[in-house]
């Protein structure tokens, strides 16, 4: 018994030392959810639509409004048919879109910059990431939500953000755009020179 526990003892300090000494840094290989990206980036380019992360800043209080505002309309909240198809896990959306504050025209090589408020679904969430999906002219911007850290909770249920579409992302022309909410949407079309 004594040979079996200095044989085991003999084979775990160097192991042990090897899979710490050549562990691979960062996150483990997740190939569910690596099939599923790719199923859905498949997807989306079967049926045209791109999809791009997009810069988004929180802000205290909403901006001053563009000097050439294009004017907004409500929708009906939810997904479009043809996204909400193509989209494995639907993404959580804000409840409501009460205002939208963006220029009427653009250039193609600058970014295209708006602000908009949104009625959180919940006081311990808050957006942090917004993504455009677009094909041709039609534009859909999702924004998403991630909890706030520890214990924290919101003051107030709107909240106040900046969106920036990166410079060279539209072809010049006349683009629409929808900002999406579960319970209620907006929706403004904008020129890009």
């Amino acid at each position: 018994m004594k040979w079996i526990t200095i044989g085991i003892i003999a084979f775990l300090v160097p192991y042990t030392w090897l899979t710490l000494a050549f562990r691979k840094e960062g996150p483990a290989h997740q190939p569910y959810q690596d099939n599923k990206d790719r199923a859905q980036v498949l997807r989306l380019l079967g049926s045209d639509f791109y999809r791009i992360d997009l810069d988004i800043a929180i802000l205290v209080d909403p901006l001053p409004p563009p000097a050439q505002m294009a004017p907004t309309e409500k929708l009906p909240g939810g997904l479009p048919p043809l996204l909400r198809d193509l989209l494995i896990d639907p993404p959580p959306l804000p409840s409501s879109i009460p205002m939208v504050s963006a220029p009427s025209t653009g250039l193609a090589s600058a970014p295209y910059t708006f602000n908009f408020a949104c009625a959180q679904p919940d006081t311990g969430e808050r957006p942090t990431t917004a993504t455009l999906y677009y094909r041709g002219t039609e534009l859909v911007v999702i924004v998403g939500y991630d909890a706030n850290p520890g214990e924290l909770q919101s003051r107030r249920l709107d909240a106040f953000a900046d969106v920036t579409i990166p410079a060279h992302t539209l072809a010049a022309g006349s683009h629409q755009i929808t900002l999406i909410g579960s319970l209620g949407s907006r929706r403004w079309q904008f020129e890009v020179l």
